[in-house]
């Protein structure tokens, strides 16, 4: 396990647990205390914990570093949060889709973008949760527009909670375009159940499947996982993108898309 893989799980358990101990931790990551420990010292030099004696405690920065900022910011000031990044990301991906195509994007920010980069395609099916992104592609010429039934999420703007989540059977597109809130070298992850759920069942009905990620999200982590690298075809990203993970990611067949200059 790459070091960045092993920080990234390390504050996901403070998240849950609030507290570590190095015995524990080289237990699970299969490596030796001398490691936890340099790994503890160095998530201590970023704030991010405390060390203890035999371990560390969470500070109060880690639950606001990476995604957990989510809930400190509405949609509209997420959605102004690495807007660069997350525009040429979308320019990228709108690349992979052609005129006519049958396609399914999920909710969020970098998912609207993705919709504002379609408004030049013609004949679109589109099969979403989000509701800005619904708003967004129904604002363009001859592009058909599904909003999935459910709960809205107002901090995601989105339908979450469909009573049919567990299969979606009666769905079937080309690719599925997902957002995500953090990556890991083992996959892809969202914050809370009901979301992972959704955009698991998105991918079991699309052929295909491209992530969506800038490189906020490699630094970010989230207890819930939707998938491993298996189901995806695609990445799309940034070219300040952990560059470690992108290798392990490429390592197992993924195709990575780096974006550059944006």
């Amino acid at each position: 396990m790459i070091k960045a893989e092993r920080h990234q799980r390390i504050l996901a358990r403070m998240q849950e647990a609030a507290s570590v101990t190095v015995k524990d931790l080289a237990k699970a990551f299969a490596t030796s205390p001398i490691t936890i420990r340099r790994d503890l010292i160095e998530l201590g030099e970023r704030g991010l914990l405390e060390r203890t004696h035999g371990g560390a405690i969470a500070t109060h920065e880690v639950f606001a570093e990476g995604s957990a900022r989510y809930e400190m910011y509405n949609y509209g000031e997420r959605n102004h949060q690495q807007s660069q990044e997350k525009a040429a990301i979308a320019e990228c991906a709108a690349q992979f889709i052609s005129d006519g195509d049958n396609i399914l994007i999920n909710a969020g920010t970098t998912a609207q973008a993705l919709a504002q980069a379609l408004r030049g395609h013609q004949d679109l099916h589109v099969i979403t949760n989000g509701l800005t992104v619904a708003s967004t592609l129904g604002q363009g010429v001859r592009t058909s527009v599904y909003v999935l039934a459910g709960r809205l999420d107002e901090r995601k703007q989105a339908t979450i909670e469909h009573p049919g989540v567990e299969g979606f059977s009666h769905l079937q597109v080309r690719e599925a375009f997902l957002g995500v809130h953090a990556i890991s070298t083992e996959g892809i992850y969202m914050r809370d159940s009901e979301d992972a759920n959704m955009n698991r069942a998105f991918m079991d009905a699309a052929r295909q499947v491209t992530v969506l990620a800038d490189h906020t999200k490699f630094q970010a982590f989230a207890s819930f996982l939707i998938g491993g690298w298996a189901r995806v075809h695609r990445l799309v990203t940034d070219e300040l993108a952990d560059q470690e993970v992108l290798q392990a990611i490429r390592e197992q067949g993924v195709d990575v898309v780096v974006v550059e200059g944006f």
